[in-house]
């Protein structure tokens, strides 16, 4: 893996696949990311695969009245600073409470895994998000199953990389929740 800030198409593709694995709950995948702080680093590399995702969600997520009102460069700008602000605020609420839960060997292994998997995590929210907005017929179902499944793999990602037990993972994954609903409150008052 090389040393430097960005990551070789080696490094993103075994991060890519550890993350897939990671979805088909083989916990034998964390030997596919980068290890140490430059793994890490490097992982946040997924922000700038995922962000024409993410502009895609926010596209369906705001209403034609807050593009009229608000205007689209406003929304844009403020959503990309939460996006921003969103990757960076988990893994900085993170590292302490996985010291706290005596994980701090773990934890960049997770923030890793983590960030890869928010390129899968992604594409799930916007298949789920166009099933809910266009599929009247089962639409909500598919958006509440990708959901579930995103939830699950987040978990098993904490369960997994923090070599800890259930109840720590759950605490992850709802410290995320709470985070990102958090951002995103924030973020939508603000257009």
């Amino acid at each position: 893996m090389s040393g430097g800030t960005v990551p070789s198409w080696r490094e993103v593709s075994h991060g890519m696949y550890g993350a897939w694995r990671l979805a088909c709950l083989d916990s034998a995948a964390m030997a596919w990311f980068a290890r140490g702080i430059g793994g890490v680093w490097r992982s946040f590399w997924a922000a700038a695969i995922t962000y024409p995702g993410f502009i895609l969600i926010i596209s369906l997520l705001v209403t034609d009245q807050q593009w009229v009102s608000a205007g689209g460069f406003r929304i844009l700008l403020v959503e990309s600073i939460g996006y921003v602000v969103s990757w960076t605020v988990f893994p900085l609420v993170i590292l302490p409470i996985c010291h706290w839960l005596e994980r701090d060997e773990q934890s960049l292994e997770f923030i890793t895994a983590y960030n890869w998997s928010q390129v899968l995590q992604t594409v799930l929210a916007l298949i789920g998000l166009i099933a809910f907005r266009f599929l009247p017929a089962g639409g909500s179902a598919i958006y509440l199953a990708l959901l579930a499944a995103r939830l699950g793999y987040e978990w098993f990602i904490a369960r997994t990389a923090l070599e800890a037990g259930g109840v720590a993972a759950t605490t992850v994954v709802l410290i995320d929740l709470v985070l990102s609903e958090a951002v995103a409150q924030v973020t939508q008052s603000l257009y």
